[in-house]
Formats: C-alpha cells, structure tokens, sequence
C-alpha cells in the first residue's frame, strides 16, 4: 500500500509539467485539456495493454473476472489518488482558486500553485481511467480507432452522469453505438471533428469542477476525495465493458448480415 501511495505521489508531481504542456489553466478553463490528452495518451495505452501479463498475474483466463480485477486496482489507484491531493492542496488555496479572479490570470502566486494541483489531480486520474478503458478494450477486443476518440469520451461522459451524458446523447453518442458509419463520417470528418471536440470539452470542465468542489471542505475534502475517484472509476470501467460488449454484438449481427446476403448473391 505504502509503495501504491509513492508511486502515485511521483506521478502527481510529473504532472505538474504535463499541467504546462497541455496548455494551463487557460486551457483547463476551456475543457480543451481532455481532448489533447486522450490524442496524446490512449493510443500508448491500448498498445501497451497485455492480456496475457494479466492472465498471468491474476491467475485466471476469464474475462469477467479479469474486468473486475482491472476495475478494482484502478478504483482503488483512483481512491489513493484522493486522498493525496486532499492533503496536498490546503483549504487557503482552495478558498484562493474560487475567490482569486478570472482563471488564475494575474492571481498570486499560492492560487497558481493550487490551480496546477487541482489540474494535475484531474489529468491523473483520467490518465488512470483511459488505461483502464484501454486495457478493458483490449481484454474485450474492441475494434476501437484512434483517430476517433468517439468511444473513450462517450464512456466518459456517461460516467460522469448529469447534463454532460445529456449533451452527449444529443449529440448522438450511444453506449455500444457509433454515431455513423465510415462513408459519412469520412464525409462530414470536419463537422464531425468539432462536435467531439466540443464534447470532449463539455467533459474537460465538468472533471476540473468536479476536482475543484472535491476538495472545498477542509478535512472531510480527503474522504471525499477517495469516494468520489474510487466510484466515478469503478463506473467508467463498468460502461467501458457494457460499451465494448454492445459493440462487439453489433459487428457480430452486422457480419452475420453480410454473409448471409454474399451467400444469396452466390459470392
């Protein structure tokens, strides 16, 4: 447990850097964080997932069980991770970020160190949830691209639950359903492009809210903390495996669809 806790505190401290190059709290503001992140991280992610190492390392071959093994180590990252930041930043800087002025442009020194706490706290506790998603969309096998980050922030949004699941689900985003096929969406990329983009940022600012409110409470804002990381990651692990799994019997049906009409035409 106590080495969980070091490793997770270094990886607390290099996002501190991370904070800068995914453009501050200016972008952090905006919610444009999260997509830069997910283009930047979860490819890396999904390549260095490894089935077998866990098949090996927990002993067992069955998918299920292998899931909730998955969900539970990165619940339980996500609760250490809390706790730590609920001790890291103080309840002056906490008050300082809420009262201190227009994204933290200008402000004093304390609250751009809280700022950077705040958002280093939000980046690595997605950094744990997309290499959850990642190793999950492995163990199932999820046809998932890259270049269309439209599963990982439909997971993501209906995690978070409340009037970001409702945008998205205006916005066309299903769990297990894709918003268009290929043809069209090579078509219409760009408008496409935009409205991700503007769910991804929809997203972005509801998980720095949400790690702000976290930790307004002197004290009781560590418990809270580890509540909220350990739950919201246990259901972004249990929408990722209902999404994969939809997924999964949708190309199944569509497969057995396309046989069928080949083996009528004679082909």
């Amino acid at each position: 447990m106590e080495d969980e806790k070091e490793s997770i505190k270094e990886q607390l401290q290099k996002t501190k850097e991370e904070y800068k190059e995914l453009g501050g709290w200016e972008s952090f503001r905006k919610g444009e964080w999260l997509w830069k992140l997910i283009d930047k991280a979860f490819k890396n992610y999904f390549e260095k997932a490894d089935v077998e190492y866990f098949q090996k390392k927990y002993n067992t071959k069955d998918r299920e069980k292998l899931a909730k093994k998955l969900i539970s180590v990165a619940a339980k990252n996500a609760s250490i991770l809390g706790g730590i930041t609920g001790i890291v930043i103080s309840a002056d800087e906490i008050v300082a970020i809420l009262s201190g002025g227009e994204g933290g442009v200008g402000v004093p020194a304390n609250i751009a160190i809280g700022l950077a706490a705040i958002g280093g706290e939000a980046i690595l506790l997605i950094r744990f949830q997309l290499q959850l998603v990642a190793n999950l969309g492995k163990l199932y096998e999820a046809p998932l691209d890259f270049d269309d980050p439209e599963d990982i922030l439909t997971i993501l949004a209906f995690a978070i639950g409340g009037s970001t699941a409702e945008f998205a689900g205006k916005a066309g985003m299903k769990i297990g359903g894709k918003m268009a096929g290929n043809a069209a969406k090579s078509f219409f990329s760009k408008e496409l492009l935009a409205s991700l983009k503007h769910v991804a940022a929809k997203i972005g600012i509801k998980v720095l809210q949400r790690s702000i409110v976290k930790y307004t409470v002197p004290v009781a804002s560590i418990g809270i903390g580890v509540v909220w990381n350990y739950f919201i990651t246990k259901a972004v692990g249990k929408i990722a495996i209902a999404h994969f799994k939809k997924r999964h019997a949708e190309i199944h049906v569509r497969n057995e669809s396309e046989l069928l009409i080949r083996v009528k035409e004679g082909k």
